[in-house]
């Protein structure tokens, strides 16, 4: 038992420094380790406790304010990625589960990815069902999904 203990303990740091290895231009990995444990690697979210990405992200894309929110939202804004590789995972994320908004679509920036964490997220749900019933999306299934 306690070689197992020191196995791990010595193996931590490796595992850890490839996480900081991970090359920047690998978002799918980046979304993999840091997104897919809630979000799914489906984008489907869990009901009533984490979003849905597939389907829902492009209603967002699509109406005034919703690029902003979806920057600002506590899984993205505090993500432990950098603003450069949280870029890179947000422009992934809309080439796979909004494929349809990525033609003419332009690409997260480090730059506004830090502007946006800079301006903290109140008032989730109200945004969330403003920009959802801007969308088209009905107040009962908006309900009925969060």
């Amino acid at each position: 038992m306690k070689r197992l203990l020191v196995a791990v303990v010595l193996a931590l740091p490796v595992g850890v420094m490839a996480l900081e290895r991970t090359p920047m231009g690998d978002a799918r990995q980046n979304y993999t380790l840091f997104c897919a444990g809630c979000h799914a690697e489906t984008g489907r979210g869990i009901p009533h406790k984490v979003p849905r990405l597939n389907g829902r992200l492009s209603l967002y894309l699509g109406v005034e304010g919703g690029r902003d929110f979806i920057l600002r939202v506590p899984g993205v804004a505090n993500s432990q990625l950098d603003d450069a590789r949280l870029a890179a995972v947000m422009n992934h994320v809309v080439a796979r589960f909004a494929p349809e908004r990525s033609l003419g679509f332009r690409s997260f920036t480090p730059d506004e990815v830090h502007e946006a964490r800079r301006r903290p997220l109140v008032g989730i749900e109200v945004e969330r069902t403003r920009l959802l019933t801007a969308a088209g999306v009905d107040a009962a299934q908006i309900a009925a999904e969060y």
